[in-house]
């Protein structure tokens, strides 16, 4: 008897008993994850608001409930069955807006980073130099220590640029048949890391050429790297006479 009332709910399309459970226990584990992610997040804006961060300005809560309805798989192997199902689920997040510097696009850009909670600290590596939680007035410290920083980035950027278009317009002027170029060198700090900086190279017709390393002002720009194509082709007995009769 039990068999024939399986196979008639199979037929029709019906749900078993033991299927029915699964899709309303599914259904109450999303309501319990949406209660949770929500309790969650209200105790984040918390600690956020009492560690000095605005809504809107230093942080977003993007968090809602939505209805979905579409075809799920629950069970597994020989139990495995599909079915509609119509749920209550929960998008979005708790996220903190920090400034960061785009040397691409030399502009100022904000940009979004999730956001935990461990008791009553909150962790945001994006912003922060170790990948840990910080009190909520530690943590808002560092967001402003960073956006300090993405606005110094800015300012010597540009500064920087300005500097360069100067020192390219000059030598233009005084060399107008040579070629100007502005390119990049590096050198090894004392951890080994590949520092760069930009140079402006004076090119004439012969070949030869000088570079020159920028200063931080305008007209303090120091000869970086030098060659004489000319005498470059020389043997050394013709250097000798050169230098000899300087």
């Amino acid at each position: 008897m039990e068999n024939q009332e399986l196979q008639l709910e199979i037929d029709f399309g019906m749900l078993t008993a033991a299927q029915q459970e699964r899709v309303d226990s599914f259904i109450q584990n999303q309501k319990n994850l949406i209660q949770n992610n929500i309790k969650n997040s209200n105790a984040i804006e918390t600690l956020l608001n009492g560690g000095g961060f605005i809504k809107g300005v230093d942080y977003e809560n993007t968090i809602k409930t939505k209805i979905v309805t579409g075809e799920k798989e629950f069970g597994y192997g020989a139990d495995a069955f599909k079915v509609d199902v119509t749920y209550e689920a929960v998008d979005g997040n708790i996220s903190i807006l920090y400034k960061k510097y785009d040397s691409r696009e030399n502009k100022i850009v904000t940009q979004k980073s999730y956001v935990g909670k461990e008791l009553n600290k909150l962790q945001c590596s994006s912003i922060t130099p170790q990948y840990r939680a910080y009190k909520p007035k530690s943590l808002y410290e560092k967001l402003l220590e960073n956006n300090s920083n993405a606005q110094n980035e800015y300012d010597s950027a540009n500064h920087e640029k300005a500097v360069i278009n100067y020192t390219v317009e000059k030598y233009k002027n005084l060399f107008p048949k040579a070629e100007v170029t502005v390119g990049r060198d590096y050198y090894k700090n004392y951890r080994s890391n590949y520092i760069e900086f930009p140079i402006v190279m004076v090119k004439f017709e012969s070949g030869s050429y000088i570079s020159f390393r920028m200063g931080f002002k305008i007209d303090e720009e120091v000869v970086y790297k030098k060659h004489d194509a000319v005498e470059a082709n020389l043997t050394p007995i013709e250097i000798l006479n050169l230098y000899n009769n300087q």
